[in-house]
């Protein structure tokens, strides 16, 4: 049974971020990737003996690509959580500012669906003639099963002139993640 990919544009909020980093082979697969593992595996044990201010309740973490280099056969990921502003994380966590955008995603139920929410996306920015800002991201929700893992997946775009897609009157962040 096949489901319905409804992709979406909404605003992602500008957030500080207390993060771990890896390089991740450029051909992975999202539910198999040994290094994506242990990336998530570190950050997660680090997150619950740290137990981090939160900045935000409605993202529980975020992962995102850094843009790949051409010819490269690993890009840089990043795994994090939202923190507040006058939150300094332990060690071995880095902290940086996400400056959010126009965000076009789709959701996905668990981890074996996120190379399909990925494809909706690419496809629906390509027929709106968005263009990509960003390369992927995930941002997960906080969710009572924690064998599930469900996730807006997508990237942030621009219109082909540079300009927000959400328009200038949009200035706050739009409810994602619910």
């Amino acid at each position: 049974m096949s489901v319905e990919r409804k992709v979406r544009l909404a605003r992602l909020p500008e957030m500080r971020l207390a993060y771990f980093e890896a390089d991740i082979p450029v051909d992975y697969v999202p539910d198999d990737s040994p290094e994506m593992g242990m990336l998530w595996e570190s950050f997660n044990a680090w997150r619950l003996k740290a137990r981090p201010a939160l900045g935000r309740i409605d993202i529980a973490a975020l992962a995102w690509q850094i843009e790949r280099q051409p010819n490269a056969t690993t890009f840089s990921c990043r795994v994090a959580v939202p923190i507040r502003s006058d939150y300094q994380p332990p060690a071995p966590a880095k902290t940086t500012f996400f400056a959010g955008g126009a965000f076009a995603f789709c959701y996905a139920d668990n981890i074996d669906e996120i190379a399909e929410a990925f494809a909706a996306v690419d496809r629906y920015v390509g027929e709106q003639g968005l263009i990509p800002a960003s390369a992927g991201i995930e941002a997960y929700k906080f969710h009572y099963n924690l064998d599930q893992h469900p996730c807006d997946c997508g990237v942030l775009v621009t219109n082909a002139d540079g300009s927000n897609p959400l328009g200038e009157a949009q200035s706050g962040p739009l409810p994602i993640a619910r």
